[in-house]
């Protein structure tokens, strides 16, 4: 348990574990304690290091600097740690400060996984007008239908209840931090296959997922040059939903990518 004083406020991180460092970057419904399935997992071969982005968890944001600034946090957080490079693993909102960061600084990315997020990417005019449009279909869902396969909270409801106290100790969401200054800046898909170019990336979603198509973060990663996979019986959450599929994939990836 820790902070990490960057950009005027005081940043809450953890970590884990001994080797190269990987940083975990949550959604909105998450914190740092949303990759408790991860932490035991990946902590016996990398510094595990997870954050509470400015506005959630135990991380305010103090000086309403808002969602804009979740790039440059987690580059001071890195410059506070004394890491020369990071692996980055996002999760849908956790994805613009991961495709940000690793834009901004491909030097001090040595790979990003994209999961379940389209999260810092300038969509082009047929990819932003499907994601529009999936965006109005989905905006009266409920929180657990939008987040998780729809099967989920039938077979495993004690899990389903434990998403939503993780969330509640959240002071803010996506929503109210857009007000607070500038949304972060997204990154033209040209950009982003310049940077796949030196950084090693990976798309993963969920098969059912409602919120980020399959079939649009597939168009994506294909345009940039990226690795993509699915999974199967998941939905926006595979992290949370299968952590064993989830934690399997991202080790093999980051394997390959982190030696």
């Amino acid at each position: 348990m820790a902070v990490a004083s960057v950009n005027g406020i005081d940043l809450y991180y953890e970590t884990h574990g001994e080797g190269p460092a990987v940083v975990f970057l949550h959604g909105v419904g998450g914190n740092h304690a949303a990759w408790y399935q991860q932490v035991p997992f990946f902590s016996k071969h990398y510094q595990a290091i997870t954050v509470d982005q400015r506005g959630f968890g135990h991380s305010d944001d103090t000086n309403g600097l808002g969602r804009a600034s979740f790039v440059e946090d987690i580059k001071g957080l890195v410059d506070s740690l004394g890491l020369q490079n990071v692996a980055i693993v996002s999760q849908s909102m956790g994805g613009g400060a991961g495709m940000g960061f690793a834009v901004r600084y491909p030097e001090r990315t040595r790979a990003l996984v994209m999961a379940d997020t389209l999260g810092g990417i300038d969509l082009p005019p047929h990819l932003k007008a499907m994601a529009d449009a999936n965006s109005a279909a989905t905006r009266d869902l409920s929180q657990l239908d939008r987040v998780l396969a729809r099967s989920f909270p039938g077979r495993d409801p004690a899990k389903a209840e434990l998403y939503l106290q993780i969330a509640s100790f959240n002071k803010n969401n996506a929503n109210r931090l857009n007000n607070t200054g500038p949304a972060l800046a997204t990154n033209s898909l040209d950009a982003i296959a310049a940077a796949a170019k030196k950084v090693p990336m990976l798309f993963l979603v969920g098969e059912e997922d409602v919120l980020q198509l399959p079939a649009i973060i597939k168009e994506v990663a294909a345009t940039v040059g990226a690795s993509f996979t699915t999974v199967p019986g998941a939905g926006h959450s595979v992290y949370f939903e299968l952590p064993e599929v989830f934690n399997h994939v991202v080790n093999d990836f980051l394997a390959n990518n982190c030696d």
